[in-house]
């Protein structure tokens, strides 16, 4: 009768055989390149209500006046801003909307929570930062060519200087929760917009009241685009990838999958999925085909093994499919 080997036994006898091989034990030991990669978004800050809600009465405020000081002004651009700025306080309230729903708790119909709701507003909202950046872009350079006519410049820079006090205040208020969440950032990203827009209308008036240089107002808000629209795209495009359940950025899975196979009671592994449930959840789900046939209740030792490793790549949901001589012939991400 042959004896049947254990795992266990298996597994001392390939660490022992590694031993002789001093350059496979450095790299084992070596930080993996990803432990810091999604270090920024592991904080997680409670929005206060009250200060969020205070920005959003302040730009409703703005919205106003500037609409007001536009129309007595004879100033498109205010009147532009204005609007601007009204799509603004919708894109924070959508924010806030999000967060509160992002953090309710999971049930049977939402199995992974409302995690997602965050990413969705990220991407909406980023969405209307690269349309907004585009038309500010094809009206500045429209007025380069159809300089605006007279206008009330000395109305203009009191509107503006409201304005830019205002929206520089909201974005200081915004910028610490913009660090833990795509989707405030992006709100954030909104109130820097305008804050810089402020800037290039009391540039404008300016040059427009002493010098007549009215092409500079067109210069100044197509650079304030551009660097909007940069920001905006990162944001959605980081959004998109986590909405297509894209493998995260900074994770190989032929490095990972190599790593792990470093256990000797592993003989592949396949059906390997990566992916973001929001920026600071990271799932790992794959099939591990184990050399021996062995108990469940020792299969639970290798999970172990294989979920401490992969929580040196920053993943912290894993789910394993153990086999023994499963879906053969299949490669890394595929297993029919």
């Amino acid at each position: 009768m042959v004896e049947k080997s254990n795992p266990r036994k298996l597994k001392e006898q390939g660490h022992a055989g590694a031993k002789h091989n001093p350059h496979q034990e450095d790299t084992h030991l070596h930080k993996h390149p990803h432990d810091y990669i999604h270090k920024h978004t592991n904080i997680e800050v409670e929005i206060d209500v009250a200060r969020f809600t205070f920005v959003v009465i302040l730009n409703l405020g703005i919205t106003l006046v500037e609409f007001v000081g536009g129309i007595i002004a004879g100033s498109l651009a205010l009147i532009s801003d204005s609007a601007h700025n009204f799509g603004d306080v919708l894109s924070l309230m959508l924010s806030y909307v999000a967060e509160r729903i992002s953090r309710k708790p999971k049930n049977y119909k939402k199995t992974f929570g409302y995690k997602r709701a965050n990413i969705i507003a990220a991407f909406f909202n980023s969405a209307t930062l690269l349309i907004i950046g585009g038309l500010l872009t094809v009206e500045a350079i429209r007025r380069f060519f159809e300089p605006v006519s007279s206008i009330k410049t000395n109305v203009v820079l009191v509107v503006g200087t409201i304005g830019l006090i205002a929206n520089f205040l909201s974005m200081m208020i915004l910028k610490k929760w913009s660090k833990a969440s795509l989707n405030i950032r992006s709100a954030y990203l909104h109130m820097l917009m305008d804050s810089l827009s402020s800037i290039a209308v009391l540039i404008g008036a300016v040059f427009i009241k002493f010098y007549g240089l009215k092409f500079l107002d067109s210069i100044v808000t197509i650079l304030i685009a551009l660097y909007v629209v940069k920001e905006a795209i990162e944001i959605f495009s980081g959004s998109l990838s986590i909405l297509m359940e894209s493998t995260p950025v900074g994770f190989n899975i032929e490095s990972i999958s190599s790593q792990l196979l470093r256990n000797p009671v592993i003989k592949d592994i396949h059906h390997v999925h990566i992916w973001a449930l929001d920026e600071r959840s990271i799932l790992f789900e794959g099939h591990v085909n184990l050399r021996e046939d062995v108990k469940v209740s020792e299969t639970m030792d290798i999970y172990n093994e294989i979920k401490s490793e992969l929580e040196k790549f920053g993943i912290n949901h894993v789910t394993i499919q153990f086999e023994y001589n499963g879906c053969k012939g299949n490669g890394l991400i595929s297993c029919s």
